[in-house]
């Protein structure tokens, strides 16, 4: 093969590989860690139109709404309109479902604040906001429309195609991300003179994941959103995702038919679909591993080039319930530096952790992410007892696990 065509090639198949984890990264970010609580409530479901169990009503088809404080329009409420109950097909003890919101956004603006509010906290294992742009509002209510219930189902994403702004490897760094909530987010202010940016005649789609091994019962969880106008002088921040590959064997004293990989991949996939084994690959091909025989361990490790010069101001991890420790780390020519250093990983504590001074990321920089998971807790934690050995792969459940970086960031 000619070098020109082996670069082609090369080119198209790490943007099919990127395209695939964009998919399949729906992970748990978090919005905490400013204390400044807002005790701004709108009620959302005010005389709500009874559609069922979950089900589109002629009135709301969307199954979400957005609304303003008439007491601060500063604040905008989106949310669930209508109780929503979690459902799962056959062993799958997990439901992600997205639900469509017309943000009624007339000019440009700035989100400067979140608060979310789980509905129901013993099922809500997560939730993230997306930014829908205006040139994918169309194909979000093609999408809408095509489940008969309330929102659709969405493991792994909202399944929309890119917006005009968007390219794999935008859509993998999680550029869509507009907010984000997991155990232990608390109200998030963004620092003095920054905001992140919507466009008019955008769209949200709310994704919650919820976790059915932990409760049952209906959900209707809001969240809370400050904003600026557009026209302000702020600093346009985004999400910038790092995830790494995930490859634990079962222990030395442990056997089942699961504890093969390739048994354990095909159990994913039948559980989330075939967009789970490209996620797999994907994060294989772009962490440079091994695609037909992937190094297993305890410790994954991936290494992100920065495509351009950007300014970190914020940092958090994303395991489920394996996890043991993450780090993020900085390297340049000037040597390496920890941007964030989680040594005794909680489930319930993801709350993101600002800077005291933004990290300057240049061009060609590396940015580091590393996890180490512990298979041994499976014994000792109730919601993973009962459950079989296995090798444990990247994938949506509770019960699977992830190893995800995020970055709150904007470019210089």
């Amino acid at each position: 093969m000619r070098p020109a065509a082996r670069s082609t090639r090369t080119s198209l198949i790490a943007a099919a590989s990127l395209t695939a984890v964009a998919l399949g990264i729906s992970a748990c970010a978090t919005t905490g860690a400013v204390d400044s609580p807002d005790s701004t409530v709108v009620d959302t479901t005010e005389d709500p139109v009874d559609s069922g169990n979950g089900a589109k009503s002629d009135a709301n088809p969307s199954g979400a709404v957005a609304s303003r404080d008439d007491g601060d329009r500063s604040i905008t409420t989106i949310g669930i309109a209508e109780p929503y109950v979690p459902s799962a097909e056959g062993s799958n003890t997990d439901d992600y479902r997205c639900f469509l919101i017309d943000l009624d956004f007339d000019t440009d603006q700035f989100i400067t604040g979140v608060r979310f509010a789980p509905g129901n906290p013993a099922v809500v294992h997560h939730a993230i906001v997306y930014r829908v742009e205006p040139d994918q509002v169309d194909d979000a209510r093609a999408k809408d429309a095509e489940d008969i219930e309330q929102g659709w189902s969405c493991f792994g994403g909202p399944g929309l195609p890119p917006s005009s702004v968007e390219d794999a490897v935008t859509a993998v760094q999680g550029n869509a991300w507009l907010a984000a909530w997991a155990p232990g987010g608390r109200e998030s202010r963004t620092p003095e003179g920054t905001g992140v940016p919507v466009s008019a005649g955008s769209a949200a789609v709310l994704q919650v994941h919820y976790n059915m091994r932990g409760g049952q019962g209906p959900d209707e969880t809001q969240v809370h959103l400050r904003t600026e106008p557009g026209t302000a002088d702020l600093i346009p921040l985004d999400t910038y995702l790092l995830p790494a590959p995930v490859e634990i064997p079962c222990l030395p004293d442990e056997s089942g038919p699961l504890c093969d990989r390739e048994a354990a991949v095909t159990d994913v996939i039948t559980r989330f679909g075939g967009e789970s084994l490209r996620t797999i690959w994907g994060l294989q091909f772009i962490c440079d591993g091994d695609l037909v025989n992937p190094k297993a361990g305890a410790t994954q490790t991936c290494e992100h080039t920065a495509r351009s010069d950007i300014r970190v101001y914020a940092a958090a991890g994303h395991m489920h319930l394996l996890g043991r420790s993450l780090t993020i780390d900085h390297v340049s020519e000037a040597g390496d530096d920890r941007i964030l250093d989680i040594t005794n990983w909680d489930f319930d504590n993801q709350a993101r952790v600002w800077l005291d001074s933004p990290v300057e990321v240049a061009q060609g920089d590396v940015l580091r992410i590393s996890c180490t998971h512990d298979a041994s807790l499976r014994r000792s934690l109730p919601e993973l007892a009962d459950l079989p050995p296995r090798h444990v792969v990247w994938g949506d459940g509770t019960a699977d696990e992830m190893c995800l970086g995020i970055l709150t960031i904007a470019q210089v």
